[in-house]
This record gives C-alpha cells, sequence and structure tokens, in this order.
C-alpha cells in the first residue's frame, strides 16, 4: 500500500498496510451480518445465501492477497514471512483443511457449480434438528426453534457454518499476525502511512489527542 507524502504525518498500525487484513476485516463484516440475518424472524433464504458466498470469497481472497502483500512497499522482512507463510499453505495443505477444504472449496463450489456445502435448518435448545431445510421450514418448525446455517458432506459435516467462517477468520489472522512477528514487528505497532517509518518521540508528542483523550488534554 503506497501513500501521497502528504499523509508523512499520518501512522497506522502495521496490520492495516496489508491487503490481506483488510480483506479479512472486511470478511469480518460479513459474518456479523450472518449473525443479524440468522436474528432476524423474517430473514430470507436467498439473503443469507448471498452474504454467505460473498464472505466466503472475501476470507478467501484475503489468504490469497499474502502473494500481493509479499511484493508491497512494505519491509522486506515482512514480505519474506508472507511469500514463505502462503508457500507454506500450498505446500503443506494438509495442515490447513480449513483453507482447502472450506474456504476455498465453498467458494469454487458455488462460483462454478452453485453448489452450497451451508444449508438452513431450524434447531431445537437441545441442538437437534426441528425440521428440513426448506424455504418453509420455520412453518413446520416448532415455535422454540432458532434458525442456523449448517454444513453438509466434506470434512466439516454438521458444523455450525457461521461459526466456521468464525474460525476462518481467526485462522487467517493468525497467519498474518505470525507472518509480522516472525518478521521482527508487532501487528499493532504505527508506522508512517507514507514511508513505513516509526513513529519519533517528537512525532508522537506532536500527534493530536483523539476521541475521549481529547477532553483531557
Amino acid at each position: 500500500m503506497t501513500t501521497p507524502n502528504c499523509y508523512r504525518q499520518n501512522f497506522i498500525p502495521i496490520k492495516y498496510f496489508l491487503s490481506s487484513y483488510r480483506a479479512l476485516s472486511d470478511g469480518r463484516f460479513g459474518i456479523k451480518q450472518l449473525k443479524k440475518l440468522l436474528e432476524d424472524e423474517d430473514f430470507l433464504i436467498s439473503e443469507w445465501k448471498v452474504v454467505w458466498i460473498g464472505t466466503c470469497a472475501t476470507l478467501r481472497s484475503a489468504v490469497e492477497l499474502f502473494r500481493v502483500d509479499a511484493q508491497s512497499c512494505l519491509s522486506q522482512n515482512i514480505r519474506n514471512e508472507l511469500k514463505a507463510e502462503w508457500e507454506g499453505i500450498k505446500e503443506r495443505a494438509e495442515l490447513h483443511p480449513i483453507y482447502w477444504e472450506f474456504l476455498k472449496k465453498e467458494r469454487d463450489n458455488i462460483i462454478h457449480e452453485y453448489k452450497w456445502s451451508a444449508y438452513e435448518a431450524w434447531l431445537s435448545p437441545d441442538g437437534a434438528i426441528q425440521s428440513p431445510p426448506t424455504l418453509l421450514g420455520r412453518l413446520v418448525a416448532s415455535s422454540d426453534v432458532s434458525p442456523s446455517l449448517l454444513m453438509k458432506g466434506g470434512e466439516y459435516e454438521g458444523f455450525d457454518s457461521v461459526a466456521l467462517l468464525a474460525q476462518a477468520s481467526e485462522w487467517i489472522e493468525e497467519r498474518i499476525f505470525s507472518s509480522i512477528r516472525r518478521a521482527g514487528f508487532d501487528p499493532e505497532e504505527k508506522r508512517g502511512v507514507s514511508n513505513f517509518e516509526p513513529i519519533s518521540r517528537h512525532q508522537s508528542d506532536q500527534l493530536p489527542l483523539m476521541g475521549l483523550l481529547a477532553k483531557y488534554k
């Protein structure tokens, strides 16, 4: 990520320099939207499907963006570690099923064949499925059920689909953060947006206080 020199006094955490992390943040917003839909008694099956594929695709992109970030304007050490991380994910696929058997496969199956592993179900408080995954599921279920999305087939058969997305997002974050740390940096460390330079003591003193802290200046 490159920015004009006019922003040289702006500093952001290192993690936000990475396209992969920004995509991860967008994917997590999609997860929040799915959760909200499931809390809405009037949600339609088509609504969650659109958000589902968008979220799966965005999280998958977050992983593949390691290759883009490996050629960015960041520290060479970070670029090297991101490249190594991506190579490790490819070469040792059996250690990363959350990507290969879920994110990549689900996105590819929907985009190329319009096949969905996630399906709508109505669950009773004890976790039992009360009705089949149909458009009319709510009508034939008992009154104490709650909507859920479950996985069918494959390695993640029976998993809560939204929880699986959240698990995938945590896995991606760990891959990103571990790469940054191996390179000798803290993901939360702030750097200049135009030059990736650290904040000097003088610059730190000159930065304006924001939010609630500004009241106590």
